[in-house]
């Protein structure tokens, strides 16, 4: 039994699942603006206890690398090279977008509609845009723009699936000549679609860095000479 630990500290949640083969063992999950720093590693051996396996069972650890949250993508990034280093394991990281659109995939959201939106929260006045056809390929590169772009982005179709903690954001940007379907409970990425995405990442590990995917640079300020 191949055993994959998913991590997801992207967005506004900290979770954490064991898959075995690419069944869920356990899980834990739970929203969260910050602290997940501290939450975060009691998650993990939560979840590593109660699927009944030790540290040393597990043969990869997958973790979002974005795009999310500056501070969340370190933190779990961290954690998760942290970790499978001292197992002397593979360290798989994947697209928030990517869990996000299994998640979909598997909720129905594309039935019935010619593309797909995945709008994730940036904390700034702008939002990380993903958006797919109707079999789930992309029609664009993945990037942040405001609101009120999205419908230009999503070019010609008119029946629309929206998902992401920013989805509410979104969807008033569409006027009366599309057909808009929101899928609210397809906000934060299921550390279970991480896993699974992980473990068919095992076969070309090379092909999911874990690094981070940023959108945009992050918001610093130089000293003045």
């Amino acid at each position: 039994m191949t055993i994959v630990l998913g991590i997801d500290t992207a967005t506004t949640g900290c979770a954490a699942a064991v898959l075995g083969d690419g069944a869920c063992l356990a899980m834990a999950n739970a929203r969260m603006a910050r602290g997940q720093s501290e939450t975060l590693m009691p998650m993990i051996d939560g979840v590593i206890r109660d699927a009944g396996i030790g540290m040393a069972d597990i043969d990869a650890v997958a973790v979002t690398r974005g795009p999310g949250a500056f501070t969340g993508l370190r933190i779990g990034l961290a954690a998760a090279r942290a970790l499978a280093l001292a197992l002397s394991k593979p360290c798989l990281g994947i697209g928030t977008f990517d869990a996000l659109l299994l998640q979909a995939q598997d909720a129905g959201a594309f039935d019935g509609v010619e593309a797909l939106v995945c709008v994730i929260d940036s904390k700034r006045e702008d939002l990380f845009v993903a958006v797919y056809d109707d079999q789930g390929a992309p029609l664009a590169v993945p990037q942040a723009m405001r609101a009120s772009e999205i419908p230009d982005a999503v070019g010609p179709r008119r029946r629309i699936a929206v998902i992401g903690d920013a989805a509410e954001a979104a969807v008033p940007s569409f006027g009366a000549d599309f057909t808009v379907r929101h899928f609210p409970d397809i906000d934060l990425p299921d550390p279970r679609a991480v896993a699974r995405l992980g473990l068919a990442a095992l076969d070309a590990p090379d092909d999911a860095p874990a690094t981070p995917l940023y959108l945009r640079p992050p918001d610093v300020t130089l000293p003045k000479p």
